[in-house]
């Protein structure tokens, strides 16, 4: 009996060593398989927007009926992937631990926006107001309200928006090591805001920095499954004085080629100014206000 014992429980262990070694095996080649089935995926879908965002900025229904069938047959996909590969594990975050509490604060906060936006694309609830198109690239304003200011300066108006075509290009810095690094090859350099009265004159406008308040660059480092090549933002503005019944944005950006070579790509918006958007009766306008020509009376 002891001597089956000996040959029984070496071969048995080795059986148990086999059958893990196999499960480890397919494990990885089902989570490679699943990389390379997203990967795919992400490079049609941006091959497929750059036609799509090619589309004129008007009528812009027709817009928002190709970015919604575009999206969602992205989403379908990534489902499929899913569907395939019920048992794959997420892949853990790219960015890198944060040294302290605040910065931890501020990793959370990314991951919140970068979830509530791949949200607004899972539940087929991306629908733009507003659209432009220039050189390749599309803004699209998906909303403006009013809220409270971050800045805790009383209300604002918030504005979100999404600009597509922006692909993410990997760097390696210099050094022995030759750490890649994410760079994006458009930089957002000002917006300019500019309020139209009712005879289509420049009642006065506001300009600043393109950066927003907060931008989402590189939404697949906080979700997976997250479309590439589009940069969502948000950007937080004064409430409007009254007089206007128009405001136009403008978004100018640096687009940077191979060569190096940087151009400038001005894209622009105009939107009907709503009532909630405005100051309350009496209320004096603290932005700064730059008065320009008034259109002759018609």
């Amino acid at each position: 009996m002891k001597r089956l014992l000996l040959v029984t429980l070496p071969a048995g262990l080795a059986v148990i060593a086999a059958v893990l070694l196999l499960s480890s095996w397919r494990s990885r080649a089902d989570a490679f398989e699943a990389r390379q089935e997203r990967s795919r995926l992400k490079r049609e879908f941006v091959e497929r927007s750059a036609l799509s965002r090619a589309l004129p900025a008007a009528p812009l229904e027709a817009w928002r009926a190709e970015s919604a069938a575009l999206l969602r047959w992205y989403v379908e996909g990534v489902a499929a992937v899913r569907n395939h590969h019920p048992g794959e594990a997420a892949e853990p975050s790219r960015e890198e631990k944060p040294a302290g509490q605040k910065e931890k604060a501020t990793v959370e906060d990314f991951r919140r926006y970068a979830e509530e936006r791949w949200a607004v694309v899972k539940g087929a609830r991306y629908a733009p107001i507003a659209s432009a198109v220039a050189d390749g690239l599309r803004l699209d304003i998906l909303s403006v309200a009013p809220g409270p200011s971050p800045e805790g300066a009383g209300p604002g108006l918030k504005i979100e928006v999404a600009l597509w075509g922006v692909p993410r290009l990997l760097e390696r810095e210099a050094g022995e090591k030759g750490t890649l690094k994410t760079v994006l090859p458009v930089s957002l350099r000002q917006l300019a805001v500019r309020l139209v009265d009712e005879k289509g004159g420049v009642f006065g406008g506001m300009l600043g920095g393109g950066e927003p308040h907060q931008k989402l660059s590189d939404g697949e480092r906080f979700v997976e499954d997250f479309p590439p090549a589009i940069l969502f933002g948000t950007y937080w503005l004064e409430l409007l004085p009254r007089p206007p019944s128009s405001m136009e944005l403008e978004l100018t950006t640096a687009v940077r080629g191979a060569s190096g070579r940087e151009w400038p790509v001005a894209l622009t918006v105009a939107l009907p100014i709503e009532e909630s958007w405005r100051l309350p009766q009496g209320a004096e306008f603290k932005a700064e206000i730059r008065e320009g020509p008034r259109a002759p009376a018609k």
